[in-house]
């Protein structure tokens, strides 16, 4: 799509701001590409975020509008014309909508179809991730993911998480993921043998927990995904994702910081000598996407300036060196 004729259909809710507009990226898979629909769901949010939940993240309040699968319809088109020189060549589809992708109030069979469909004809992806709150990880969601996607790919839940910490996650995020629910999502995915995965996402440096704490306290979130996963026989994946102040989060602590660059470093190579250290095939991806929610803009753009290309070597070669 030329720039003109994007500027042209830039009024309609359907077509992505650039904001949500992911760039092309590589991990342990491949080449990567994240795809934000549209929240089908009340005003386009997140019911927990209208809930008043969540409290380090501003995603959850969508685009502003109720999406219809029609008007989802309208965004895969677009990212079929906007990524047709690159979406061949993609080994694994990261799916959001700024909520739970597997919730039928959020993203209907019809546009969770429609979306399946067009992945499976990609025939270099090898992987699809959804993100879903843990109560949509049901017998249901799975059975229809996996009966649209090719046997040869496999579907992955993205879990939010963020901490093992029962405090930290529930009190301090207000994040309502109990352990027995997150254990029953493990246990829904670990009856598909190993046709599903699971992607936690870990939140680093989280309210009140800064330099040694907040990097044990990561490295003590890997431990619970492993153990769950082992428990569960399922394949585990990690997510970091580095904390910044998001307008929701700077009012209720206005005091914290953003997440410290080295500690983060320093937190990562602990999380990838634990899974060396138990012969692990877990991943870990470091995430730097912050849809424009960060509230620290100039600060972010530097630290990436700096980081970036470690960054994606360490997530394409899982090679601590890039680290370093």
């Amino acid at each position: 799509m030329h720039i003109s004729e994007e500027k042209t259909m830039a009024h309609k809710p359907a077509i992505p701001k650039t904001s949500i507009l992911f760039e092309p990226v590589r991990d342990a898979y491949g080449k990567r590409l994240a795809l934000v629909f549209g929240n089908e769901f009340k005003n386009g949010k997140c019911p927990f975020y209208i809930k008043n939940q969540c409290y380090h993240c501003d995603i959850g309040a969508g685009e502003g509008v109720k999406f219809t699968p029609e008007m989802n319809k309208e965004r895969l088109n677009f990212f079929r014309r906007h990524y047709r020189g690159v979406l061949g060549s993609m080994a694994h589809l990261v799916i959001y909508n700024s909520g739970s992708t597997l919730n039928k109030a959020e993203m209907s069979r019809q546009t969770l179809g429609d979306i399946i469909e067009h992945a499976s004809s990609l025939k270099k992806c090898k992987i699809v991730s959804f993100d879903s709150r843990e109560m949509y990880v049901t017998e249901d969601s799975l059975d229809y993911i996996i009966g649209k996607l090719r046997k040869n790919q496999q579907a992955r839940v993205i879990l939010g998480i963020e901490s093992q910490n029962d405090r930290i996650r529930i009190k301090k995020l207000n994040k309502t993921m109990k352990r027995e629910n997150i254990a029953k999502a493990f246990e829904a995915v670990g009856r598909y043998k190993g046709k599903i995965g699971m992607d936690i996402n870990i939140l680093f440096q989280p309210p009140e927990l800064v330099g040694e704490d907040a990097i044990k306290e990561s490295v003590e979130t890997l431990k619970y995904g492993l153990n769950l996963g082992k428990r569960h026989k399922v394949p585990v994946d990690f997510n970091f994702h580095p904390y910044y102040p998001s307008k929701r989060s700077k009012k209720i602590y206005p005091n914290h910081p953003r997440a410290d660059f080295q500690d983060s470093k320093k937190a990562l190579l602990r999380m990838k000598a634990e899974i060396e250290g138990r012969r692990s095939d877990a991943k870990i991806f470091i995430g730097w996407q912050d849809e424009r929610h960060d509230q620290q803009q100039r600060i972010r753009i530097k630290e990436l300036e700096k980081e970036m290309e470690n960054f994606d070597n360490f997530n394409a070669a899982q090679d601590v060196k890039f680290l370093n």
